[in-house]
């Protein structure tokens, strides 16, 4: 390459600094895009990883229903791949916040330094009667650092009041080393405590005081967790014992590598020990019963017929009345929130990596464009070059060269903007929903690196297709003036009466449109990609705010749902129905409002190697009766929007066990692809797993609940003897439902030998009545929570999907405003002696102005037309993939959205016209049409 090339090739690149500014910008637009989003996900997902690992989170954890003891520990260490094991004893108790009773677990700190939760203020407890409390406690108690507080195991709620408020005799009244009674193998607690911290739960990352207080997953009931040390903690059995495997703090947690290594360690578990030991544990325990009622025959009077006989009784039915024991071997995706978190920042990477895809087609587009008019343009210096004997190649490069140079100085900035910029807005949305100490940002040198080589091949690839196109010519040739495009009739022409009518610049605009093709498809092309960004992202907004309005006004049928315990109900339900504004008139024949059993499960899919799939947290509920159901929510089919059959659920109403089962909302089915039909794994509230089947999916786009009677209930879990409240629909003859609804009690506590504690009502008023009664119920002590679907309804929000549409449309609308501009500033270059000719016809500077923009703006048009549909298309495809827990998108596009972004398009093309025409005024007549010979 000589100097005088060198140089002139420089020169040339300045000329175009606009055509080098709009290659970079919309590399740079690009990049961000396709980094940013996902920078900001991975810089999440890293920071959780490394505070899960820094705080020991299990890999797997074990619990069971009879407990567990050291000989399973010492077990569980033989276990191939197990690397350390720590037991841990947890109780579940009340606490009184703010007048109600609220549900507390107590839970031992391990002392392996495993599952230890994070220091946020205060110090950890270190001695019988200290505890940490979450910052959510904190927030619902007004407790602080100092303050005492009482708890009571098991039902029986006990005060909770501040250190300030208590007198010196009410102080004394408690120690802090008091423990609750209870048998010797049973984990017990202290149950007078003082707060010393406040802490993180590395199994809870939601930000009790970002979005969660009225996210879309919260639960029925209100839970707490209570942290203390071992010492004042009692009992010789073992509510769960936690795994380290080997080599797992090694790897990403949220890898499959990761996932892999655990599941060998867990199979394992499950294979060679579990059985044994289960069988061990039950045996033990009738051992345990056994020698008891041998002990206590040995000290009884022989001579006392009925203790004897009472004893013999009790020997008689001890195998019998101790049930096998289950172990439950669960891994950390199963963990809290850890499931949430990973499959909320799954969706919104799946968004970052479709959406960049769009702005590589354009940009490759518009580089085409760009660069085939920039190799027109000199061509004849081409020729000159290859005249004097310069390479293809060498030419080719001055224009190559010029593109890579835009390419990597935009994706350059491009990376900045992706891995500063964006995910630090990201960040401050995530931080809102989910609290993971020590997040940081960090540059991926080879994702960033692709994102820029992903441009810069597409780029480089027009460029040299563009090239070609001139280079192949003889110099010859290409020295001389490019022969004019030969003259043709366009489709209107053919149209007689309707080209007759036209005017001549009407006409003449027709034919510039339609015979310069490739302008056509560029310009339609790109302009329709811009659109289609926009109404994508103003799609996936619209659906988001669908949401509540389809879940709370069209599936629910309810307005209020009351959940308390079990003893309380009859009382609850009383003093609702004293209330004129709760509507009776739409339960079931012969009831009152519609009682439930509502609490907290888990739903697992089934591998196909026969092991548990994947989990999600899901809101259980049980009706009393099948035709209870329709009082709660509009059971629709996913599939085609047919009401589902909820009265097969009855036995009285099937006709065979295959039309029984559970119905999982489409919400929580959607995320682990669940169907109709399938076999599913349900935990219920006191961590009994069964397998059951689905009987449907019904439609839901909010929420994780699963809907079952109290008779599928007691088949799936088993139950006690059925109460006095319960009944049995069955009838002799199978005369089917209508003889069982008659015989039906539907204020009833407990059917089926399951106990109801929750109330699902109708209420007459306004929104705001609704919701101010719904607070003063929740005030009431024996009330544990209250839903408002209104109150739900208007404090849904979704900020994190939110902020991602808003920079997805921001970034589109630049986009849209650098292509507008390069194909305006394409097109005048290319029609300058066009122009020149028109000027010196006598067109003033205003009509010349309608003559080009017209042509743009009609083009603009038509790109609006295509794109409008496509991004509809586009935001379908994205919202299909986004598989959320607790959320379905089905997508939803507003009038106005569609008015919108062609509003913005137009708005931006009126914006590049007034750019482009003082490019107009400034072309001189004369020099443009002096020869170019």
């Amino acid at each position: 390459m000589s100097g005088a090339f060198a140089k002139d090739m420089l020169r040339m690149w300045a000329r175009n600094w606009k055509r080098f500014a709009s290659i970079a910008i919309i590399t740079m637009l690009g990049v961000a895009v396709l980094t940013g989003i996902y920078a900001g996900c991975r810089d999440m997902f890293r920071g959780a990883d490394r505070f899960l690992d820094s705080q020991r989170l299990y890999d797997i954890q074990i619990v069971s229903t009879l407990g567990l003891t050291d000989d399973d520990v010492a077990a569980l260490k033989a276990v191939n791949g197990v690397e350390r094991v720590q037991t841990e004893r947890s109780a579940a108790a009340t606490v009184i916040v703010n007048g109600s009773n609220e549900s507390v677990t107590l839970t031992e700190i391990g002392t392996n330094g495993m599952n230890q939760p994070y220091l946020q203020e205060g110090r950890l407890p270190v001695k019988s009667g200290e505890v940490a409390v979450t910052k959510k406690f904190v927030r619902d108690s007004g407790l602080m650092i100092g303050d005492r507080l009482n708890v009571a195991l098991g039902k029986v709620a006990a005060s909770a009041s501040s250190e300030k408020d208590k007198s010196d005799d009410a102080t004394a009244s408690g120690d802090a080393g008091n423990e609750s009674s209870g048998d010797d193998s049973t984990p017990t607690f202290p149950t007078d405590l003082t707060i010393t911290g406040i802490v993180l739960d590395p199994l809870d990352l939601q930000n009790p005081e970002g979005y969660s207080a009225g996210a879309f997953r919260s639960s029925a009931t209100t839970d707490y967790t209570f942290f203390l040390p071992s010492d004042g903690v009692s009992g010789t059995v073992y509510t769960a014992i936690s795994l380290e495997v080997e080599g797992a703090s090694a790897l990403d947690t949220f890898t499959d590598r990761y996932d892999d290594v655990v599941r060998a360690v867990r199979e394992r578990i499950e294979t060679t020990i579990q059985a044994k030991r289960q069988q061990a544990r039950r045996q033990q325990l009738i051992d345990e019963a056994n020698q008891r009622i041998a002990d206590a025959r040995a000290k009884a009077d022989r001579q006392i017929a009925e203790a004897q006989a009472e004893l013999d009784k009790q020997a008689a039915s001890v195998e019998s009345s101790i049930p096998q024991a289950r172990w439950y071997v669960n891994t950390r995706s199963t963990a809290g929130t850890f499931s949430s978190l990973e499959s909320d920042l799954n969706s919104i990477e799946s968004i970052g990596r479709a959406f960049p895809v769009v702005f590589l087609l354009v940009a490759v587009l518009m580089s085409l464009t760009t660069m085939t008019r920039m190799v027109e343009e000199d061509r004849g210096l081409i020729g000159t070059y290859m005249g004097l004997g310069y390479g293809n190649a060498l030419i080719a490069s001055r224009y190559v060269l010029f593109a890579l140079l835009a390419c990597l100085i935009g994706g350059g900035l491009g990376d900045l903007i992706g891995f500063l910029g964006i995910p630090a807005f990201l960040l401050v949305v995530l931080e809102g929903m989910y609290v993971v100490p020590g997040v940081t940002l960090l540059y991926d040198w080879a994702y960033g690196s692709v994102g820029v080589l992903l441009f810069v091949v597409g780029v480089a690839v027009a460029t040299i297709v563009a090239c070609r196109g001139e280079v192949r010519h003889m110099p010859a040739e290409l020295m001389r003036p490019k022969s004019p495009k030969s003259g043709s009739r366009v489709l209107l022409e053919r149209i007689g009466p309707l080209w007759r009518r036209m005017k001549f610049l009407n006409k003449v605009t027709a034919r510039n449109l339609f015979r310069f093709k490739g302008r056509l498809f560029m310009t339609v092309g790109g302009v329709a990609g811009c659109t289609a960004l926009i109404v994508c992202g103003l799609a996936i907004n619209d659906t988001v705010d669908a949401l509540p309005v389809t879940q709370y006004q069209d599936v629910y049928r309810y307005d209020l749902m009351v959940v308390t315990d079990h003893d309380a109900l009859s009382p609850v339900r009383s003093r609702l129905l004293e209330n004129n504004a709760i509507n009776d008139s739409t339960a079931p024949a012969a009831g009152a409002l519609t009682l439930a059993r509502v609490e907290s499960g888990e739903i697992t899919t089934i591998a196909d190697s026969g092991g548990a799939g994947e989990s999600e947290t899901v809101q259980l509920i049980t009706v009393p009766y099948a035709d209870q159901l329709t009082n709660i929510a509009d059971f629709r089919s996913s599939v085609d929007g047919t009401t589902i059959r909820t009265d097969l659920l009855d036995r009285a109403g099937r006709a065979d066990a295959e039309s029984s089962g559970v119905i999982v909302a489409q919400s929580a089915a959607n995320a682990l692809g669940i169907e109709a039909g399938d076999t599913v794994t349900l935990e219920n509230g006191d961590a009994a797993r069964e397998t059951v089947r689905v009987y449907a999916v019904s439609r839901s786009v909010i929420g994780a609940d699963v809907y079952m009677t109290s008779e599928y209930y007691r088949e799936a879990f088993g139950g006690g003897a059925e109460g006095s409240g319960s009944t049995d629909e069955s009838d002799s003859d199978g005369s089917g439902a209508g003889s069982a609804s008659n015989s039906r009690d539907y204020t009833a506590t407990e059917v089926n030998g399951v106990e109801m504690n929750a109330i699902f009502a109708r209420f007459v008023g306004s929104d705001d009545d609704q919701i101010a009664y719904a607070d003063r119920l929740a005030e009431e002590q024996d009330v544990l929570s209250v839903t408002s679907t209104a109150d739900m309804r208007r404090r849904f929000s979704f900020d994190l999907m939110g902020a991602v549409v808003a920079l997805i449309v921001a970034l589109a609308g630049a986009l849209a405003l650098v292509v507008l501009f390069t194909l305006a500033n394409t097109n005048v270059s290319e029609r300058v002696r066009e122009m020149a000719t028109l000027k010196v016809l006598g067109f003033f500077d205003r009509e010349v102005h309608t003559y080009v923009n017209r042509e743009m703006l009609i083009l603009t048009l038509m790109g609006i037309a295509v794109g409008l549909p496509l991004g509809r298309w586009i935001g379908g495809l994205l919202t299909a993939a986004l598989n959320m827990p607790g959320l379905y998108f089905a997508v939803t596009v507003r009038w106005y959205s569609y008015a919108i972004a062609a509003a913005v398009t137009l708005a931006f093309a009126l914006l590049v016209q007034l750019l482009t025409n003082p490019v107009l005024d400034r072309i001189d007549p004369v020099s443009s049409l002096k020869s170019v010979e």
